[in-house]
């Protein structure tokens, strides 16, 4: 059952692939780098923009020339595009910042060209790719291969090396790794990441209740309470989250929404953060900052097993997080009172091991640099 409606779902988007997308007629540009999956780009850090060539697979853009080549040969399937794709362009590396396309797993045996894979977001025991059983069936001794595999932390590591085969390193997150955090230019401020959703009312629950906890508490200390809202660049979206808050708020609410700096720039500026789950928190985290994870959604809720260390094993209650079912204020004012009184030695010696297990850290990327030096490629600074 689970096979016909994944091949239902593919056929459905394979038509709206072919009628809502940008057809491109000339070949594309020979290149250094193809990068797979052509939205999100976190290597121009180090890499040229000119010496990529865009491979798109969510229905943006189909090259008609690559297409026709395919029907040609009698070759039909998304990865007989990609391949004939990969094989004009004929780059150094093919790279992608999305490690759950399994096409992408297949590319380096079906092309003869390198791959590297990072690790996009934070994972959890209910993600798509962790319990994918069409690609991934239980006790399946077939084997992907990726050449280069950059993760968040052994525990991921350890589940992808039992399905995929290449060289793996724990680097954390690739764009955190890139700004380091000046702490003698953090604001004592706390910041509030926001995990309001205007399309799934179970990843809101608690938000706004949890928000007004820690507002309340930080007028106590006499801190200001900032909330980073998740619909900053969408206009119609930011409204429908204001009002949510506003509806627990008595007084006037801060909300950063500076659109041109990016939430990681962000989070930075501020000495404390604090939200229920958080791929920002825990990269916040890895980098030495303090952050509280405080979690309360409902038994039925999914959102609820994206708490902190869910996926890593770790308890539902530790120094400077909790999971529970319910709201707790008593647990509410624990976390918010380690987080903003602990000292930074104190705080170093009870969590960096426990950080660790979710998020590694990798200054400046040094592994991903080395990676290219290895392959003779040089970076843009270089």
């Amino acid at each position: 059952m689970d096979k016909i409606f994944f091949d239902l779902k593919r056929f459905i988007f394979l038509i709206k692939y072919l009628f809502f997308c940008r057809w491109k007629f000339a070949l594309p540009k020979k290149n250094k780098f193809i990068l797979f999956d052509g939205i999100y780009n976190p290597f121009l850090k180090y890499l040229k923009k000119n010496d990529f060539t865009y491979l798109y697979r969510r229905g943006e853009e189909i090259n008609f020339s690559i297409l026709l080549k395919c029907l040609i040969k009698f070759k039909f399937s998304s990865l007989d595009y990609c391949a004939e794709f990969i094989k004009h362009v004929s780059p150094k590396l093919i790279l992608t910042a999305f490690d759950y396309h399994t096409n992408f797993y297949k590319l380096s045996k079906k092309t003869g060209i390198k791959t590297l894979m990072l690790q996009k977001g934070k994972r959890s025991r209910n993600d798509g790719i962790i319990s994918d059983k069409i690609h991934f069936p239980a006790n399946s001794r077939k084997f992907f291969f990726v050449d280069y595999v950059l993760l968040y932390n052994d525990f991921v590591k350890n589940f992808y090396s039992k399905r995929i085969k290449g060289n793996f390193y724990t680097i954390g997150s690739f764009e955190n790794n890139i700004k380091e955090i000046d702490f003698s230019n953090q604001k004592k401020e706390i910041i509030f990441v926001s995990n309001y959703s205007c399309t799934n009312n179970k990843k809101s629950e608690n938000e706004e209740i949890l928000a007004y906890h820690l507002n309340n508490l930080a007028k106590k200390e006499k801190i200001k309470f900032n909330i980073l809202p998740r619909y900053r660049n969408d206009k119609k979206n930011l409204i429908k989250e204001k009002n949510f808050y506003k509806t627990v708020f008595k007084n006037k609410i801060n909300f950063i929404l500076d659109k041109n700096i990016s939430s990681y720039k962000i989070i930075l500026k501020y000495k404390y953060l604090f939200a229920t789950y958080s791929t920002l928190a825990t990269e916040f985290l890895a980098k030495g900052g303090k952050a509280g994870l405080i979690n309360f959604k409902s038994r039925n809720n999914l959102a609820y097993h994206y708490r902190f260390g869910g996926f890593e094993g770790l308890g539902k209650k530790g120094t400077f997080w909790c999971s529970f079912y319910k709201c707790n204020t008593s647990e509410i004012k624990r976390v918010f009172n380690y987080v903003l009184k602990t000292n930074k030695l104190k705080w170093y010696k009870q969590n960096n091991k426990n950080i660790l297990k979710v998020v590694n850290y990798n200054k400046n990327n040094s592994i991903f640099i080395n990676i290219l030096k290895e392959n003779n490629i040089t970076t843009k600074n270089a």
